[in-house]
């Protein structure tokens, strides 16, 4: 007699269904890096709302004061596992680099609040035309010769999947001081960060602190 095939608990595959994934067709909330915050905040309200409840139900000043504490306890443990998962994320080499040299254009070339944008469009890997930030900033005296319409040599990563996220400028470029760097949407949302100003690919050399996966 065959044992039934055991489920996974409700939560579990709940959990499974909306945090866990990767790729265009992972979780809603994985693709739009909201699985962390909501999380974080989805647990302390629960938490809230449940002290809120058991005050409301007779238990008085006792319960508000130690839901307050167990409220500050648990968010402060949920924080620290926040940023010890963010530093683990952006740590170690980046996803494998496919070293074929590709024409990119820029398309767009932008002041946002969060600094400048550099939009570029070229032939991935998989042979589809795609759009990507340039992973390399350049400084203030380069920025304007990436003008709309100009091309650049640049590589891609070799997994399709990440297709729309950054390209790098290769060797062919390497008068360009950069004063930055965007990896947006590799390994986590907003990776990125101010350089300081050099010219030469912070990502390509042999003392890089990034470094590609094989």
């Amino acid at each position: 007699m065959t044992r039934p095939e055991r489920r996974e608990p409700l939560l579990e595959r709940i959990a499974e269904k909306l945090l866990v994934g990767t790729g265009p067709r992972g979780p809603f909330l994985i693709r739009h890096d909201w699985a962390i915050p909501v999380v974080v905040f989805g647990g302390c309200g629960v938490f809230g709302a449940m002290v809120l409840w058991l005050s409301w139900t007779g238990w008085g000043r006792p319960v508000l004061m130690w839901g307050g504490v167990g409220a500050a306890v648990l968010t402060a443990a949920l924080l620290i596992h926040m940023l010890v998962v963010l530093h683990k994320a952006t740590r170690g080499p980046l996803p494998a680099l496919d070293r074929t040299p590709r024409t990119a254009r820029v398309v767009l070339n932008a002041d946002d609040d969060e600094g400048h944008t550099l939009l570029l469009r070229y032939r991935g890997v998989d042979g589809h035309k795609h759009h990507a930030q340039l992973a390399d900033c350049p400084d203030e005296t380069w920025i304007d010769r990436f003008a709309p319409g100009t091309t650049w040599e640049v590589y891609a990563f070799l997994d399709p999947n990440l297709a729309d996220s950054v390209v790098f400028l290769t060797e062919a470029h390497e008068e360009v001081r950069r004063a930055g760097y965007v990896l947006d949407g590799v390994r986590i949302g907003g990776e990125g960060g101010p350089l300081e100003p050099a010219p030469g690919s912070p990502f390509l050399g042999e003392d890089s602190k990034w470094g590609f996966s094989e």
